[in-house]
């Protein structure tokens, strides 16, 4: 794993305009958190998976997963815009090797969507965002594989900010980190200090060096609203 020390470029990471001079980041990253371990960064591929969504293109899209403990179950959270309008979705572990999985829930106002997979055994739980706690985000990508970067939870935010398809004004629980967040980051988990979810990266300011998280406080709703059946995707973006 390395840290990540400078800025870097994606291709094919289209950015939706939203209030506040917030731009929602394209998925193309991951990243993740080792379950029943000290060390937020150790073994880090019991959590971590990539999500390939299929249906909006000729090439699937990929994005950012993180397997979290709720109830008895492990379920896989990522980002709306993540898995909007796919028709398949599997997800990808750090090895590369893809196993089936199915959205369970989508909500487009929060954009968060929940996938269930059979082969997710590990996942770490989820705790609120403080501010000025110390946090780390540690992300994924196909060209460069696993990096990190410490954080500082600045501020709690209750946002005013277009849905995922840039039609209703909803507001929504978030919460403000300094740090190198770049196009492809959406869905990265940040993590506490104990290593328990804090929340994943939605957005990154346009013209100051932070990004923005949702907080759990909004997971876990979409979480409660998971059933045995496969979701809505709705259209893609």
């Amino acid at each position: 794993m390395r840290r990540r020390s400078r800025k870097r470029c994606r291709r094919r990471c289209p950015i939706v305009r939203v209030s506040a001079r917030i731009t929602v980041i394209a998925a193309l990253t991951l990243a993740t958190v080792a379950c029943g371990v000290d060390d937020p960064l150790t073994a880090v591929d019991h959590v971590v998976v990539g999500v390939a969504a299929e249906g909006c293109s000729l090439e699937p899209a990929f994005g950012t997963g993180v397997a979290v403990v709720h109830g008895d179950e492990v379920l896989v959270v990522t980002s709306a815009h993540t898995v909007a309008g796919s028709d398949e979705v599997s997800l990808r572990r750090p090895s590369g090797l893809a196993v089936s999985a199915e959205v369970v829930a989508f909500d487009p106002d929060r954009d968060v969507a929940v996938i269930r997979s059979d082969e997710m055994r590990y996942g770490r739980p989820m705790s609120e965002p403080s501010t000025g706690a110390a946090a780390t985000a540690v992300a994924w990508s196909p060209d460069v594989g696993l990096e990190s970067f410490d954080t500082t939870i600045t501020r709690l935010l209750r946002v005013t900010i277009e849905d995922i398809y840039i039609e209703d004004v909803v507001e929504r629980r978030a919460f403000e980190f300094d740090g190198a967040i770049t196009a492809g980051d959406s869905g990265a988990p940040i993590f506490a200090e104990t290593g328990d979810v804090l929340g994943i990266v939605y957005a990154r300011s346009r013209d100051r060096g932070v990004g923005f998280a949702v907080s759990t406080t909004e997971i876990r709703p979409v979480l409660d609203s998971v059933t045995d059946s496969r979701a809505d995707t709705g259209r893609c973006i």
